[in-house]
């Protein structure tokens, strides 16, 4: 299948429906009775051997949508290319509501990825939104020196109890976990890792450089694609999985096709 660089690569609505259809069942036989040559209506498929009417998008996430094929892969092209909400309205005509509404679905679709980070992992936390609007959340990361893969939790505090959980559950033991001179980080050696800590309030960061700079990127790219940085609890659970996933797998994230044949809640 010919690859979707830009947004006027994406093929007309007969072929988006006709990759699909192979991302889900496999070939173009038909899922009844196995024969070929199916035909390709607008919104539907029909076998004329067993005469059976059938829609791919009941197979997938795609199920109660009414837009076309080529309108849902253009909305998957333009998500995994960090366009923002407006910069897709001008492109496809479609309401503010619609294109966050699928946005939000693209993600739910991610797989979960459940790795642990190894060798050398910067870990440090962030707030993310604004206190006064009631939407401040305190957001744990790591990040892996060498590969830039990286984990990231929404935390209530940073307490001993929560920063070694998170450590436990993301990073391998063994490994060397960077951290600034936070007291809570102190016994981590206990766990099985090795730690190398750094005082900021001296403004020294050297340690720590991959994770400061990962929060500055996060947020940026955040804010212009949404405007803000304070979402509900769920919602910015979800953002900070996709970008997880932006690092960790990022063949996700390479074209439309990747995208939609990894995620396993499509399939049928």
């Amino acid at each position: 299948m010919t690859s979707i660089t830009s947004i006027g690569d994406i093929p007309s609505n007969y072929h988006c429906h006709k990759r699909l259809y192979k991302l889900v069942w496999g070939d173009y036989n038909c899922p009844k009775c196995n024969k070929s040559r199916i035909i390709f209506r607008n919104s539907y498929e029909w076998c004329p051997h067993c005469r059976k009417k059938f829609s791919v998008k009941k197979e997938t996430f795609f199920r109660h949508s009414k837009l076309s094929y080529k309108t849902l892969y253009t909305l998957v092209w333009c998500w995994q290319n960090k366009w923002t909400i407006s910069e897709v309205r001008k492109a496809i005509n479609l309401s503010y509501y619609t294109i966050r509404k699928w946005y939000k679905k693209f993600r739910l679709q991610l797989p979960n990825d459940n790795t642990k980070l190894y060798g050398e992992v910067e870990v440090d936390e962030s707030f993310f939104g604004k206190l006064r609007f009631g939407r401040q959340r305190l957001v744990i990361g790591a990040i892996e020196r060498h590969s830039r893969h990286i984990k990231l939790r929404i935390v209530t505090d940073c307490t001993r109890t929560t920063v070694e959980d998170f450590i436990t559950h993301s990073i391998a033991e063994g490994s060397l976990v960077a951290t600034d001179g936070l007291d809570s980080y102190n016994e981590v050696h206990l766990l099985g890792y090795e730690r190398e800590d750094c005082n900021h309030s001296l403004g020294i960061f050297g340690p720590t450089n991959h994770i400061e700079n990962l929060w500055s990127v996060i947020k940026r790219q955040i804010r212009r694609i949404h405007n803000t940085l304070s979402f509900s609890y769920q919602d910015l659970a979800n953002i900070l999985k996709e970008y997880e996933l932006r690092h960790n797998r990022p063949e996700l994230f390479y074209n439309v096709d990747n995208y939609l044949f990894y995620c396993s809640a499509l399939l049928h």
